[in-house]
């Protein structure tokens, strides 16, 4: 079992492979070998998710648990623990150890990276299957095959005799049923009505014209040598999913600003280029119609709100008459403050006075009035207050 840091990338003894080769080493150390006592067809439908969406040279993918949970309909535990079970192999190794710490990306309001993860072929396949290697860990590559690996190779080919299907014996007769021709025939024009296909939709739903999709066409070819990560994308596939933003009114350099918003290094942090980009685009469609519709929902649900009938709008009145009463109630005056309460406020007072703020004072001036004010500060620290607060704009006075 490989443990610890031997599943990290810069440390694996495992070499990079392609989704396929993959594929058909994990039959091998699972069902062959069985070299994990967990695996099983569970973490076969697993990694078969996961092969979908690596990339076709370097089996480099995103480890998205949420969605791999969703399609297999299993719990995202479960996702989690076959996975394990994949890098205890020696098959999966870390690229790229994801983090919700916010990246704090301009413009986006929350903003964490990835978990990338790469296909590996452990060593115990490799010997077994008579490779030789040049290089060790993840860059190592197979220059050859050794004589037993050949000879493995050999007799895995041949079959035995018995094994082989017999050619096919020749029938005592040729003749057939003859199939009867029947039913209404059908003129010229519904005919060819019949034939008439229905119209193709966009990836959002929107139906595609010949000259919406000429526009795509043509906006396609512009657009991909200015993005690099869309390299990988036909142009026929490119133009397909350009087609919702053209249908919805964007032009040219609004597609162009937008490609380079979904661009995976803006929004996932990180320098990788999907194996699929038209696909990637297709989700943020998807997901961006999604946000939209939620929005609509909202301000529906916002306009179609009923005003509380005048039972609960009286209900709420007495309560809030009822709190105010009790605030006015429990509310103490100056008389209740004790002597060196007093004492402490009115010094207080007496030095923020003094280094020119007469906030203090004017706040309980403001709020309970003279009298109040001068019950708990004096007469004299009041007008002070008063005379320093009404020459404080005063250009030809200085306080300080």
């Amino acid at each position: 079992m490989v443990r610890g840091s031997g599943q990290d990338v810069v440390h694996t003894a495992s070499r990079r492979c392609k989704p396929q080769d993959w594929l058909v080493m994990l039959d091998w150390v699972i069902f062959e070998a069985k070299l994990h006592p967990k695996a099983s067809r569970t973490t076969v439908r697993v990694a078969m998710d996961l092969a979908d969406r690596m990339d076709f040279k370097r089996g480099i993918l995103l480890y998205d648990l949420e969605g791999t949970a969703a399609r297999l309909k299993v719990d995202r535990s479960t996702v989690k623990r076959h996975v394990a079970y994949l890098r205890e192999l020696g098959a999966l190794v870390w690229l790229e150890h994801g983090s919700k710490r916010n990246l704090r990306l301009p413009g986006r309001s929350y903003t964490a990276t990835a978990t990338v993860y790469g296909a590996v072929i452990p060593p115990a396949y490799d010997t077994a299957r008579g490779h030789r290697l040049r290089g060790v860990g993840y860059e190592a590559r197979i220059v050859g095959v050794s004589e037993t690996g050949k000879a493995q190779r050999a007799q895995g080919s041949r079959k035995p005799s018995e094994d082989r299907l017999a050619p096919p014996s020749v029938g005592s007769t040729h003749q057939g049923p003859v199939a009867e021709v029947c039913g209404k025939e059908k003129a010229t024009r519904s005919a060819r009505a019949s034939r008439v296909k229905s119209a193709k939709k966009s990836t959002l739903g929107a139906t595609v014209t010949a000259a919406l999709f000429q526009a795509a066409d043509r906006l396609a070819r512009r657009l991909r040598p200015l993005h690099a990560w869309t390299q990988r994308a036909r142009i026929s596939e490119l133009s397909w999913v350009l087609v919702d933003k053209l249908a919805a009114g964007f032009t040219e350099q609004q597609v162009d600003v937008w490609l380079r918003d979904i661009a995976p290094g803006a929004a996932v942090g990180l320098d990788w280029r999907p194996s699929r980009p038209h696909a990637y685009i297709a989700s943020q469609l998807q997901r961006e119609q999604a946000e939209r519709a939620a929005d609509t929902q909202l301000e529906a649900d916002w306009a179609n709100s009923v005003a509380p009938n005048q039972a609960f709008a009286a209900a709420i009145d007495e309560s809030r008459w009822r709190q105010a009463g009790d605030e006015e109630q429990h509310r103490g005056g100056p008389e209740d403050l004790d002597a060196d309460a007093r004492r402490e406020m009115l010094a207080e007072a007496w030095g923020a006075f003094r280094s020119g703020d007469p906030g203090l004072v004017l706040a309980v001036f403001e709020l309970a009035g003279r009298s109040a004010a001068e019950a708990v500060y004096g007469a004299e620290l009041v007008a002070l207050c008063l005379q320093l607060d009404a020459n404080t704009h005063n250009p030809r006075i200085r306080l300080h």
